[in-house]
């Protein structure tokens, strides 16, 4: 039986962290109780930081792991950290929140998967722009018909992280980072995924470095991709780490009866519209790489939802694999230089 307060462990102590103990201190029946780090005294530092008088610092796993009133523990660590402590606090017990990616490759999303199955815990994968107005409003037109049948769509992530982000210095390895798709431009995928509804079969990809890379990635920062959907639709997704310029997630979903640009929306259903003419929708867009300006608030609020009512979320390790073996696909593809199907988790 779930208590009434939920408690609320954080595994990592840097930017995303902060963001992720801000919104569960909004939410009503939820009390951040442990923080882990590495370092004791990081873990100390970011309980004072944000004025958590009933949390323990940690600085060893098995340890947080035990504390006695932990419910959900979410995963701030860097990347390759993420499949062995999902696992562990799978273990556990523990509910969970896994910031993206949640693995670097497919052996470990696998193990992943096996062990929140066996273990029937809740997790949340932090594709978080899925609560974001442009997002909801977009499945909603789409729900209604408005656009038709979606046959084509695309979705970009154009964000440079250089050395004004804290992250950069081990974001920029490959043995950290990964690659452009797993480390940033995942979000543009997943919105894609999301908004299309269906499968994505097949896959090929470029990418490339700037002659000179002056931000000095390990691998390629810019990566293009095209993907073919199960029921027949065809797409694009595409980022870039390394660009100069002002955050920018251009969004097109194009159906036999409409389209929508980002937050304009151009449907037959809708005879009012001249022709050539664009609607807009009200909506708050995805316009900062900033952690405190990405909706983790409806996406926790959701999560703390289905552990309570015992739902699954759209959202959860399970769903959220199929865009990981995407992008392990589209890495396939680099390697390549052509078409790879893309497998099931």
């Amino acid at each position: 039986m779930v208590r009434r307060t939920l408690g609320v462990g954080i595994l990592g102590t840097g930017w995303v962290a902060g963001a992720h103990i801000e919104n569960f201190k909004a939410i009503d029946g939820c009390e951040v109780l442990a923080v882990n780090s590495r370092r004791l005294s990081r873990a100390k530092d970011k309980i004072t930081e944000h004025g958590l008088e009933a949390a323990t610092a940690y600085a060893d796993l098995d340890e947080f792991l035990a504390h006695p009133d932990l419910d959900i523990v979410v995963i701030c660590t860097p990347h390759p950290s993420h499949p062995a402590e999902t696992i562990a606090a799978a273990r556990a017990g523990k509910h969970i929140v896994i910031e993206k990616p949640v693995a670097m490759d497919r052996a470990s999303l696998r193990k992943m998967l096996a062990a929140v199955k066996k273990a029937g815990v809740v997790t949340s994968v932090c594709f978080e722009l899925r609560w974001i107005g442009l997002f909801e409003n977009i499945k909603a037109l789409m729900k209604q018909g408005l656009i038709g049948e979606p046959f084509y769509g695309e979705a970009s992530y154009f964000h440079g992280i250089g050395p004004w982000y804290p992250q950069y210095p081990w974001n920029r390895r490959k043995a950290m980072g990964g690659d452009a798709l797993l480390t940033a431009g995942c979000h543009a995928l997943d919105g894609l995924l999301w908004l299309m509804d269906s499968p994505v079969v097949e896959v090929s990809a470029m990418g490339n470095t700037s002659k000179k890379n002056p931000l000095r990635y390990e691998y390629e920062p810019n990566i293009v991709a095209i993907l073919r959907f199960a029921n027949g639709a065809i797409g694009k997704v595409a980022t870039s780490i390394e660009c100069r310029q002002p955050y920018l997630f251009p969004v097109l979903i194009q159906g036999d009866k409409g389209t929508i640009h980002n937050d304009r929306i151009s449907s037959l259903e809708w005879p009012g519209l001249s022709k050539g003419e664009w609607a807009q929708i009200p909506s708050s867009v995805p316009d900062s790489g900033d952690v405190d300006d990405h909706p983790y608030r409806g996406q926790l609020d959701y999560f703390v939802e289905c552990i309570r009512k015992r739902r699954r979320p759209h959202n959860d390790l399970a769903n959220c694999a199929h865009v990981h073996e995407v992008m392990f696909a589209i890495q396939e593809a680099l390697g390549s230089k052509g078409r790879v199907k893309v497998r099931s988790s």
